[in-house]
């Protein structure tokens, strides 16, 4: 078994081939089903950071802005869910595609809100002691992509996430590597247009806007908390899309998915040919 794993391998730079891929052909539709999950937060997070920070009577309402912000956590999960799932289907060509249905919603709804809660303080926890963070952050990213997939409980998600995060963890740690350094690039350029951005339009237009005239006091703490935002709505798709990739080729060993999929498409390549 351990042979036909390592014989299955697939490197980072492949798997990431392959995600830059898959979203490039992929429907219209699919990047609109994560970002119609994660924009809510994400707009709840930066006006929820910003106003508990200077706001001198927040404390009022502190209690239900955070219960309006783990509501809208628990939807980005779910969609962000779905968006992985119809990626997955989207490689398994012989898979019917996961649309929304009311009876299982709420259930998977819950799911991912009672195991991406955990993930709030473990996650953090493990990258403090280094050594699992990779496992964990593999096992959250699997938990995502394959929930929706098949009716999974708490428990069988649990142990098929667990079994495919400890799958090729050479890959997994370089594959980390190399979307944490695009990831810091993203950063950095974002970061570098959000600031410039207003004095380009003062410099072409002549137009003075509060970013201009704040100076140096720009560079705060929400400043840098918008720019990661931004750098999350650009990056994760594809961190989302490559761990889905990792999930559908472990899957694959047993399952012969992979070997499906290609056969199709030798198939639909000879059918090309023969209707030229």
């Amino acid at each position: 078994m351990r042979k036909t794993r390592t014989k299955h391998r697939k490197s980072a730079l492949r798997i990431l081939e392959l995600a830059v891929h898959v979203l490039r052909l992929a429907p219209a539709d699919l990047l609109s089903v994560y970002y119609f999950g994660s924009l809510p937060f994400i707009l709840g997070l930066l006006y929820f950071w910003g106003n508990m920070s200077r706001n001198s009577e927040a404390d009022a309402y502190t209690a239900s802005a955070s219960l309006g912000m783990a509501i809208l956590f628990a939807w980005m999960k779910y969609c962000q869910a779905l968006f992985a799932a119809r990626v997955y289907t989207h490689l398994s060509h012989h898979r019917a595609p996961v649309a929304f249905a009311w009876k299982r919603s709420g259930r998977q709804f819950a799911l991912q809100t009672l195991i991406h809660a955990t993930g709030l303080f473990i996650l953090p926890l493990a990258l403090l002691l280094t050594l699992p963070f990779g496992w964990c952050f593999a096992f959250y990213q699997n938990v995502t992509v394959l929930s929706l997939n098949e009716l999974f409980g708490v428990g069988p998600l649990y142990r098929k996430a667990r079994q495919q995060a400890r799958l090729w963890p050479s890959e997994n740690h370089h594959l980390m590597a190399i979307l944490f350094i695009f990831s810091v690039v993203v950063f950095v350029n974002l970061a570098i247009a959000v600031y410039l951005v207003p004095y380009m339009v003062k410099s072409f237009l002549g137009y003075e806007s509060v970013f201009t005239l704040s100076g140096n006091k720009l560079l705060n703490t929400t400043f840098w908390m918008a720019v990661g935002c931004l750098t999350y709505l650009c990056v994760d798709p594809l961190i989302k899309t490559a761990y889905a990739l990792r999930c559908f080729f472990g899957i694959a060993i047993a399952s012969g998915d992979d070997i499906l999929v290609e056969l199709h498409e030798v198939i639909a390549q000879q059918d090309a040919m023969d209707l030229n």
